[in-house]
């Protein structure tokens, strides 16, 4: 008898799957997850991209203020107490100056409508100029016994040197320059500590100018020339880099050499000796960058412990000039009445002040997430204010 087929043929397993419809609708809801995902991870980026920027902006804010609280502190420092000659008081630099909202030239940024080139940026910035002496980073130690014309040599020779030799303990002697002062912290013949400049170095000897006119220069007063007194080794000597101006401006550098035609604002702090007859050329003068990417940099001064400013309306130094005297002539300070006083030209000595520093800092770019208008890009900024009143001004002369 013939079995039939059927009993012997075995059951396949159904295979199931995804329908056309059920994976679409897995793809657009991955779609959208990982939509949401890049939005939260753009959002991250820039979060993190700005906060590091502002950071950054603060942290150059207070380095800078913390540079120029220490400059400023120490404006219309003269040491040792000396006469100006009237060299330096009739002289064409002031050795006080505001110089408010001149422009900044030559600023270049890169354009948002064309990367590949760069647009002009207009900027408005004060300028600060004072003078004062600069105590340098070289400190020591009279190295030998040298003779000199104490009224007790003691059986050595009245001769006087003209040189003499020092150890550094901090810097060196090679870094000094003619015209340099040294310090000579001992009382020596009757009491009185020497101050002799610095006309030319070799290893660790210093020779001293002798010259009546370079002397001159720096005081009112011819200074007897050479050293006169007897020293003895170990005495401790420093020195100080007399009659300089200090210069705060903003100014239009490249900073970056693989964007050398982009050109941003930066605060420069220059130093340059004060000119015997002329002007300083400020292109030429030593430079050191306070800050970087300075939006604004404003300088203003009061006489009555800020009450009133003397910026308030001021075009040019003259009108500041202006004010101040207002203020002086209300302040109640007895017979300090006037800053233009052509006999008070260092007026900064009688005169105390009080000075108001504000420096508004900014990104290194611009970012759309700056600005409220749709699509438009903006710098994010922050403005810091420091007041100082400089501890040499108002000590009398």
């Amino acid at each position: 008898m013939q079995k039939s087929p059927s009993r012997f043929l075995c059951k396949l397993p159904t295979t199931g799957g995804f329908s056309l419809v059920e994976l679409l609708v897995a793809l657009l809801f991955t779609s959208l997850l990982l939509a949401g995902m890049a939005k939260v991870f753009a959002s991250s980026v820039k979060t993190f991209n700005t906060t590091n920027e502002v950071i950054g902006i603060q942290q150059n804010s207070r380095w800078a203020f913390d540079q120029i609280n220490d400059d400023i502190s120490q404006a219309g420092f003269i040491f040792p107490e000396r006469t100006l000659p009237t060299s330096i008081l009739n002289g064409a630099e002031p050795l006080f100056r505001i110089v408010p909202d001149q422009a900044v030239t030559g600023l270049l940024r890169v354009s948002d409508s064309n990367p590949g080139a760069t647009e002009a940026e207009v900027l408005n910035a004060d300028v600060l100029q004072f003078f004062t002496d600069v105590p340098l980073p070289i400190q020591g130690t009279w190295a030998i016994d040298t003779p000199g014309d104490d009224p007790n040599p003691g059986g050595i020779s009245a001769t006087a040197p003209t040189s003499a030799a020092v150890t550094c303990t901090v810097g060196a002697v090679g870094d000094l320059q003619a015209g340099d002062v040294e310090i000579i912290l001992d009382s020596g013949e009757n009491g009185k500590w020497e101050h002799p400049l610095v006309a030319s170095t070799s290893g660790t000897s210093i020779t001293f100018e002798t010259d009546a006119v370079k002397l001159a220069n720096y005081a009112a007063s011819v200074m007897n020339p050479g050293i006169t007194l007897s020293h003895k080794a170990g005495v401790p000597v420093y020195f100080v880099r007399p009659a300089q101006l200090v210069r705060y401006s903003v100014q239009a550098l490249a900073l970056d050499p693989s964007h050398n035609t982009v050109r941003v604002p930066c605060l420069v702090r220059q130093q340059a000796a004060y000119p015997i007859g002329g002007t300083v050329d400020w292109t030429t003068a030593a430079s050191q960058v306070v800050a970087e990417d300075v939006a604004a940099f404003r300088v203003d001064i009061s006489f009555d412990g800020g009450v009133s400013w003397a910026r308030s309306g001021a075009a040019n130094w003259g009108a500041i000039q202006t004010n101040a005297n207002v203020q002086l002539a209300t302040s109640g300070m007895a017979g300090f009445t006037s800053i233009t006083d052509t006999s008070n030209i260092d007026w900064f000595r009688s005169i105390p002040c009080l000075l108001r520093v504000d420096i508004t800092t900014r990104t290194a770019m611009r970012r759309e997430e700056y600005n409220t208008a749709q699509g438009a890009r903006a710098y994010r900024t922050r403005t810091q204010t420091l007041m100082i009143a400089p501890r040499n001004f108002g000590v009398g002369k």
